[in-house]
């Protein structure tokens, strides 16, 4: 399985993992913390598979050499009920939404090996900060999280491929980014 995630300033990234490492040591959540190779990020595709891999890379490098990094505000704090998850928003912007629907359209043919959760007109653009959580821990996770919550500002710097590694009771054990592009600073 494969994910396109998109990557954040270093202060940013920083902040979240400080958040993924507090929830693990208030024994709210380890999930995050504890899969190797993570980074905070934004996702943008999700793939079961990705023929002609080698094409792929070399077509994504090519199509982003000329997308620019993309600034954010991160003012949301929320959870998904139906899977535990708890995240961070961005507000959504055109420009996000527009690197979002012109990827899905450069890379159609990935189509039938998408995740319909990320694609057009379905996608939730957020940065996770815990998953699989009970209906306490979300409140626990939610309560931890807004005492020192404020809005952050941040770019997207950077977009990988990411190669995810699940066990056989599909807990995400890596998340390696095999292939990244440095976006054109703004």
């Amino acid at each position: 399985m494969y994910a396109i995630e998109l990557f954040f300033e270093a202060p940013f990234e920083q902040h979240v993992k400080n958040i993924w490492k507090e929830l693990r040591d208030n024994n709210i959540s380890s999930e995050m913390h504890d899969i190797i190779g993570l980074r905070p990020h934004i996702t943008l595709a999700v793939y079961e598979d990705i023929p002609k891999f080698s094409l792929y890379l070399k077509h994504f490098t090519n199509y982003f050499q000329n997308v620019h990094e993309v600034s954010l505000k991160f003012d949301v704090l929320a959870f998904f009920p139906t899977s535990g998850t708890l995240f961070i928003d961005p507000t959504v912007t055109e420009t996000l939404l527009r690197l979002h629907k012109e990827y899905h359209q450069e890379f159609n043919e990935l189509m039938e090996f998408a995740n319909q959760y990320y694609i057009p007109e379905q996608w939730d653009p957020h940065c996770t900060l815990a998953i699989k959580l009970s209906s306490d821990k979300i409140l626990e996770g939610m309560k931890y999280c807004y005492r020192d919550f404020k809005p952050l500002r941040s770019k997207i710097i950077e977009i990988g491929v990411v190669k995810l590694e699940y066990d056989s009771n599909y807990r995400c054990l890596s998340s390696n980014t095999i292939h990244s592009k440095r976006l054109k600073p703004i």
